[in-house]
C-alpha cells in the first residue's frame, strides 16, 4: 500500500488526500468540532490515518464514528475490520468489549482475534467456550465462531491448537469447506507436504468439479514446493474456467520457474489475448520468446511494452539486443539512440553500449 507523508508541501499534501479528508485534517488540527460526514468518508478518513501511522487521530475519527453512527452496524462492522487488518490489537479489543453486549457474532470473533494476538491464550479459550455456549442453537454462529478461533490460532503460530479447534468443528457441525482450508494453512506453515497431500484429497473427494478447490490446492501445493502437482491443479482449475486472470498468471510463473519456457510462453499468449495490454505478462512474453530464440516476437512484445512505458532504459538494451540477434545492426544502433533521447541513461548503459557497437559495426 502506498505510503503516506503528512508532512510533504502543501501541493504534494493536496494530490495526496480527498478534500474531505483534508477537511477534515484541518479542522482536527485547528481544534474545530468536524461536521457532516458519510460513513464510507469517515472509514477512509480512519484507514488513511492508520496509513500514516496516526493513530491518535485514527482514534480521534473512530470515536468520532462511533458516537454519530452509535446504530450503524456496517460502520462498526468495517472499523473492526480495518483495525484487524493493520493489527491495531489493544484499539480492536477496546472496541469489542464497548460492544459486548451486541448479539453480533463477528463482533466475538474480531474479540477472539485480539485476544489471542495480545498473549491472553487463556483468556481466549476461556471466552472461546462461553461463545460455543451462546451460540449453541445457531450453526452457521457457531461455525463462524470456530473459524475465527481457527483462524487466529494459526495468525499466532498455535497450529496443532488450531487443527484441533478445526477438527472439533469438523466432529460437530455440518460439512463446512473454510474448515479444511484453515487446516490446510496451519499444514502449509509448517511445510508439512504429508498432510497437504492427506487433505487435499479429502478435498477433491468432497467436489473433484469444484474450480475453486482446484485453484486453491494449486496455490497450497506451490507454497509447499509440489511444483507438478502444482501445475496439474492451476492446470485443472483453468478447465473448469476458475478467474483466467489469476490461475495463467500462476501458470506463467510455475512453467518459467520450471524452466518449461515454451508452456509458460502458451499460457502468456493465451493471457494477452483475453487481457491485451498488460505491462508485467507483455514484458514477460517477450522475455519468454527470448528463452525460445523468437526474437521476432519477442522485439514485438518489447515494443508493446515500450509504448506502454516509454522512460525505461533497459527496454531499450532488451530492443537492441533482439535486433542484433536478427541481424539488424542499425536498428539495434537507432534503438539505443531513441532510447537515449526518451530517458535519461543515467547509468549510461545506452551510451556505452552504442559505443561498443559503433566500434563493432562502424558501416552500419
Amino acid at each position: 500500500m502506498q505510503d503516506f507523508d503528512f508532512y510533504n508541501s502543501e501541493d504534494d499534501f493536496s494530490d495526496n488526500y480527498p478534500d474531505f479528508f483534508l477537511e477534515w485534517d484541518e479542522t482536527v488540527n485547528t481544534g474545530k468540532k468536524p461536521g457532516f460526514y458519510e460513513p464510507e468518508e469517515l472509514i477512509e478518513i480512519i484507514e488513511l490515518y492508520i496509513l500514516n501511522n496516526d493513530i491518535n487521530k485514527a482514534k480521534q475519527a473512530i470515536n468520532y464514528a462511533l458516537q454519530i453512527y452509535s446504530d450503524n452496524e456496517e460502520i462498526i462492522y468495517e472499523i473492526l475490520l480495518l483495525l484487524n487488518d493493520f493489527e491495531q490489537w489493544n484499539d480492536l479489543l477496546s472496541i469489542c468489549d464497548q460492544y459486548k453486549n451486541n448479539s453480533d457474532v463477528w463482533i466475538d470473533g474480531h474479540r477472539l482475534t485480539a485476544l489471542l494476538h495480545l498473549g491472553m491464550e487463556d483468556e481466549a479459550f476461556l471466552f472461546f467456550r462461553k461463545l460455543l455456549t451462546k451460540h449453541a442453537d445457531n450453526k452457521d454462529d457457531l461455525s463462524i465462531c470456530y473459524q475465527a478461533m481457527g483462524e487466529a490460532l494459526g495468525e499466532v503460530d498455535l497450529f496443532d491448537s488450531s487443527n484441533d479447534v478445526i477438527q472439533e468443528a469438523i466432529d460437530t457441525l455440518k460439512l463446512d469447506l473454510n474448515f479444511y482450508w484453515i487446516q490446510m494453512q496451519n499444514f502449509v506453515a509448517l511445510n508439512d507436504k504429508e498432510k497437504v497431500l492427506e487433505l487435499s484429497d479429502v478435498l477433491l473427494k468432497i467436489d473433484p468439479l469444484d474450480p475453486e478447490i482446484w485453484y486453491r490446492l494449486g496455490i497450497s501445493f506451490l507454497e509447499v514446493g509440489e511444483i507438478e502437482k502444482a501445475i496439474d491443479a492451476f492446470e485443472n482449475a483453468q478447465s473448469l474456467e476458475y478467474d483466467p486472470e489469476l490461475v495463467l498468471k500462476y501458470l506463467i510463473f510455475i512453467y518459467e520457474k520450471n524452466k518449461n519456457f515454451s508452456k509458460a510462453l502458451e499460457k502468456a499468449n493465451e493471457f494477452l489475448d483475453l487481457f491485451p495490454g498488460n505491462y508485467v505478462i507483455t514484458m514477460y512474453a517477450a522475455k519468454l520468446n527470448s528463452h525460445v530464440k523468437n526474437w521476432k516476437n519477442a522485439l514485438k512484445h518489447i515494443e508493446e511494452v515500450i509504448k506502454i512505458t516509454p522512460f525505461i532504459e533497459s527496454l531499450y538494451l532488451y530492443k537492441s539486443t533482439f535486433l542484433l540477434r536478427m541481424e539488424e545492426y542499425k536498428k539495434a544502433k537507432l534503438t539505443l539512440i531513441e532510447g537515449m533521447k526518451n530517458t535519461k541513461d543515467s547509468k549510461g548503459y545506452l551510451s556505452k553500449k552504442l559505443s561498443k557497437l559503433n566500434k563493432k559495426y562502424p558501416d552500419c
